[in-house]
């Protein structure tokens, strides 16, 4: 007796609604092996891929579902967010367009719409879709948080606080509401929201794993504020689980092995003739939260730079040639067997998205992070184009990347020791293409642009080929949209207050060279190492004989007034000496898979002859990944 169909859908839609993904999942792939055209199934079966962070799976079915139900509004929203997260922006356009011209009073389509126009650096577009959006329905969620959203990557941070605890305060967009707000504020006591998102977590198991994703990040940033470590942890690893889908590590490292293999010298030196002489892009890669948004924040400044964020061109192109599957001698041929005319075809293809951008700039960014693994093709189409690689301690960057809501394509950064495994891959590749890539590479170290900021910005410029403007040293005060999770570091000026810095430390050696004093330096690092060595020196300066309740500076009751007055009222401690340190005991597996890289290694690069800069500096966090949330929608075709 065959199954009835229809009421196999039934069930297996209760089951979505309920929040049982797993078994909705699971119960349309058994429906579609019986009746593989059946719309409703590859519909639901591409919401529950998209609940469950499997973007690609949900993409493949609701274009199936499209095809068989091209008039419903509703597959093309879906589809349109799934392109989205999948950084399709063109066909997410496409998509979502037809949603609002099949549905123009669905106030969600509107705020999707939105969403996509932030993204795609469209402040005007973006405000204008959320306002209809709220004209239709003034309490949607969607476009509460959009707004907030819109708000942060423009600068305006006040402003998008009031939008995501009007969410908050409707009960409209929780997860995500809450999960802005948290990364929108810094925390020195437990806040009300903490309570909420506790709440909503005793009754995650309801909810789609985006969603339930959302409260961990949160509860993780409160967490991590407050000085608990060990907790946060814990949130962001729940968290990855639910926004990652496995890495595989093998494949990926398999595809690294071929690339040397295939791009060595011989390669570019047989393909002189394949450039484009244009000197416009400007590409700013490294690995994510490495300083990639600062760099080219500093570098758009320049009157004669646009800022074009990351431009998914290179990314798309390295699919359409193969090489995100698995390596062959037939991908090997297809690679080799390109030749000018094909090449010269990419690069007019690339021109035009520039100048789509800004037609009048001397210069464009493409600040891609992950464009490093198709350094090959873009120095062969672009070797007058200026290439900067952002660098930061390898703890710093992993710890950054663990604590932070990435996309799901980031998931090798899952656990630890695939994030470390694929550290290392990267490392092992860029000091290939330093070998053999016929361009020269500019190495930007965030430490040093932290303690220095004026000569690295210069030397930034200088690589660009543009003349130096003053400018840039504010970057915090440009108008350009960020929509990476940098979107509120790079509104500030630089944490070493690098400029400030640069004059002070220029004052202070004139003042030893032409002062009649003897001025005796204190480092704090050597102190917080070395606590009563020198603090005897320090007492010797003075000129008074030791006394050994120095060392107990915390039971002094002299009034102190300044920020310090709770830091100082504690025995020495040093969390404040590199940022990965306040990890340690939680990142065994990602040390272990850094291998010669990890801090704990002796064998480590510490200080400035480093290309990672130094490792003992505290580093605050800078990107690499995008603001948008993932949507619900589990209504079935009608």
């Amino acid at each position: 007796m065959s199954p009835n169909i229809t009421l196999l859908v039934k069930e297996a839609l209760s089951h979505q609604h309920a929040g049982r993904i797993g078994i909705a999942l699971s119960m349309f792939e058994e429906i579609l092996k019986l009746d593989p055209k059946n719309p409703q199934a590859n519909f639901s079966l591409g919401i529950a891929a998209y609940q469950n962070g499997d973007v690609g799976l949900a993409i493949e079915m609701l274009r199936k579902a499209e095809r068989k139900a091209g008039k419903h509004p509703q597959v093309h929203q879906l589809l349109g967010l799934a392109l989205m997260n999948a950084g399709d922006l063109a066909g997410a356009l496409k998509s979502l367009k037809k949603a609002v011209a099949l549905a123009p009073k669905a106030a969600d389509f509107h705020a999707h719409l939105g969403d996509l126009y932030t993204l795609k650096r469209q402040p005007v577009l973006a405000r204008q879709s959320f306002q209809r959006a709220l004209a239709i329905d003034p309490e949607n969620g969607y476009a509460l948080v959009g707004m907030g959203q819109l708000d942060i990557t423009v600068g305006q941070i006040d402003e998008a606080v009031a939008w995501f605890e009007k969410a908050i305060a409707l009960g409209k967009e929780l997860p995500s509401a809450l999960h802005c707000l948290t990364m929108a504020r810094t925390y020195r006591e437990e806040p009300a929201e903490l309570a909420k998102i506790d709440d909503l977590l005793k009754q995650a198991s309801a909810l789609p794993a985006p969603e339930h994703a959302h409260l961990h990040w949160a509860a993780g940033k409160i967490h991590y504020d407050l000085g608990d470590t060990a907790r946060a942890a814990q949130h962001y690893r729940s968290a990855r689980r639910l926004r990652y889908q496995s890495f595989d590590q093998q494949a990926h490292e398999e595809r690294i092995a071929f690339m040397k293999d295939v791009f060595n010298e011989a390669f570019f030196a047989e393909r002189t003739e394949f450039e484009d002489p244009s000197e416009r892009p400007v590409f700013i890669f490294g690995m994510p939260r490495s300083g990639t948004t600062l760099a080219e924040q500093i570098v758009s400044r320049h009157s004669r730079i646009a800022s074009g964020a990351e431009i998914p061109y290179f990314r798309l192109l390295q699919q359409d040639l193969g090489l995100r599957g698995a390596p062959s001698a037939a991908l090997e041929n297809r690679l080799k067997s390109l030749g000018p005319r094909e090449f010269k075809q990419f690069a007019r293809q690339y021109l035009a998205e520039l100048s789509a951008i800004d037609r009048r700039a001397d210069r464009v960014t493409d600040k891609m992070p992950h464009n490093f693994e198709v350094l090959w093709l873009m120095s062969l189409l672009f070797p007058k184009a200026a290439f900067i690689h952002c660098v930061r301690c390898p703890a710093d960057t992993c710890v950054s990347l663990l604590s932070h809501s990435l996309s799901p394509a980031h998931n090798y950064a899952m656990t630890q020791k695939s994030l470390g495994s694929y550290f290392v891959a990267y490392d092992g590749l860029m000091k290939h293409w330093e070998k053999v890539l016929p361009v020269r590479i500019h190495t930007l170290s965030y430490e040093d642009l932290v303690h220095n900021q004026e000569k690295e910005s210069k030397a930034l410029l200088a690589c660009t080929g543009m003349d130096w403007e003053e400018q840039c040293l504010e970057f915090y005060n440009g108008d350009s949209p960020v929509t990476t999770f940098s979107n509120l570091q790079v509104r500030k000026p630089m944490f070493r207050m690098g400029s400030y810095f640069v004059a002070y430390d220029g004052l202070m050696k004139h003042w030893e060279k032409v002062l009649p004093v003897r001025i005796h330096t204190l480092s704090y690092e050597d102190l917080v190492h070395n606590q009563e060595k020198e603090s005897k020196a320090l007492l010797a300066c003075t000129g008074m004989d030791w006394e050994e309740q120095c060392l107990e500076f915390y039971n002094g009751d002299s009034p102190v007034t300044t920020f310090s007055n709770l830091q100082v009222r504690k025995p020495m401690f040093r969390s404040s000496i590199g940022r990965w340190k306040r990890h340690k005991d939680l990142l065994g597996d990602l040390f272990e898979a850094l291998g010669p890289l990890s801090p704990l290694n002796e064998a480590a690069p510490v200080g400035n002859g480093s290309s990672y800069g130094q490792q003992q500096t505290l580093a605050t966090s800078m990107p690499d990944n995008d603001i948008s949330h993932l949507r619900n929608a589990v209504s079935p075709i009608s």
